[in-house]
């Protein structure tokens, strides 16, 4: 299997035994983490609680609940703290007795797969890759016979952003037919404004939506696997009765702790992703084949069709020089015309951008057959 079958993205290790590389040679581009990193005080922290992994981790998770909570402004009864929101999403089928889902895709492939392994069947209504209207209406006629629908916002892997407005149709939908809502808000703190746009204070008072939230993406520390869900109290109370009372490891904890309390390196995050995602998207523009969309997230979907390469092909060819990005065709609703990349630092955004130059111009002058097209963005 090669380095573009991964179902999903930010597997260094192998990328560098495949490839021949040590890890540190690596950029990925291919797992949308924070371009900055930790906090400094996360590494600090994180060193100094070593001693902790001798005991059991603190099922009340110290004060990372009280923090969180404050931070997300919800109470603390809404909240429920897990290894990651992965771990979430998968308890969430079984406490929602969820046995047919709607998925609104392309979008991340665990909902579908949380639901199935619970033995649920899943159905999807496609979304487009541009534009920021959610289809609600087309959404709500798609409800008869589901318990619940999952959608992401802002959507992985497209960027789109959906204004509360836009949603509540489908949640009002919803809660008339029976059916939860879950949002998956993973990457709503790169938001500008996410007060404006998150629907974490309607979970708290709706019984029929749950809003699942990572610390591993904005706080840059998928390595120790951070998550919560928000929901009203009589939800949260089943989530908790599913999960284990330990998911949220010692280490995990201090750097959560940590990271709440840097709010300079918040700001300079939103500042940092802001400005490279805006040179980013003008840059990848300008590169003959290359077509990105607009996106409020820390990552650019891209389509690479009018390169004549198909998406395995451009992965591939750039794995082997140390760059890793996101191959697309794995997504439902997506096909071999689009990878997805992270927003990173300046530096690394201008490697990956001479990698993909060099990387079309070679393709195209070992092509028998040239057509126009192919040096047009579409």
């Amino acid at each position: 299997m090669s380095i573009s079958d991964s179902s999903h993205g930010g597997n260094i290790g192998r990328a560098a035994r495949e490839y021949g590389l040590s890890e540190k040679q690596i950029i990925d581009f291919s797992a949308s983490i924070n371009p900055l990193g930790p906090a400094p005080g996360v590494y600090r922290a994180v060193t100094e609680a070593l001693w902790r992994i001798k005991h059991y981790p603190d099922p009340g998770c110290g004060d990372l609940p009280r923090l969180l909570a404050d931070y997300l402004g919800v109470g603390r009864e809404n909240l429920l703290l897990g290894n990651g929101g992965a771990e979430l999403i998968y308890i969430l089928p079984r406490a929602l007795k969820i046995r047919r889902a709607l998925v609104a895709a392309p979008t991340f492939s665990e909902y579908a797969r949380a639901v199935e392994a619970a033995g649920g069947r899943v159905r999807y209504i496609t979304l487009p890759v541009s534009g920021t209207a959610f289809p609600a209406g087309e959404a709500a006629g798609h409800l008869a016979g589901c318990d619940a629908v999952f959608l992401c916002n802002p959507n992985n892997p497209t960027g789109q952003l959906f204004s509360p407005g836009d949603l509540m149709p489908l949640l009002d939908a919803a809660e008339g037919a029976g059916a939860a809502v879950v949002v998956d808000e993973a990457f709503m703190d790169f938001v500008a404004g996410r007060e404006d746009f998150t629907l974490m204070p309607l979970a708290c008072a709706r019984r029929n939506l749950v809003v699942l939230y990572s610390m591993t993406k904005f706080f840059g520390i998928p390595g120790l696997r951070l998550g919560a869900a928000v929901a009203c109290p009589e939800v949260i109370g089943r989530l908790k009765q599913l999960k284990d009372p330990w998911s949220v490891n010692a280490l995990a904890r201090v750097a959560g702790e940590a990271a709440l309390r840097d709010e300079s390196h918040m700001a300079e995050t939103l500042k940092t992703v802001k400005e490279e995602r805006e040179y980013l998207f003008s840059t990848l523009s300008s590169v003959p084949g290359l077509r990105p969309f607009p996106s409020e997230a820390n990552f650019l979907l891209v389509d690479v069709s009018g390169t004549g390469m198909k998406s395995a092909e451009l992965v591939e060819k750039l794995a082997a020089m140390g760059i890793l990005v996101r191959n697309c065709a794995n997504f439902y609703g997506l096909n071999e015309s689009y990878i997805r990349v992270a927003v990173k630092t300046r530096p690394e955004n201008e490697s990956l951008v001479r990698a993909l130059e060099k990387t079309i111009r070679t393709w195209l002058s070992g092509r028998p057959v040239f057509s126009s097209r192919l040096y047009k963005n579409r």
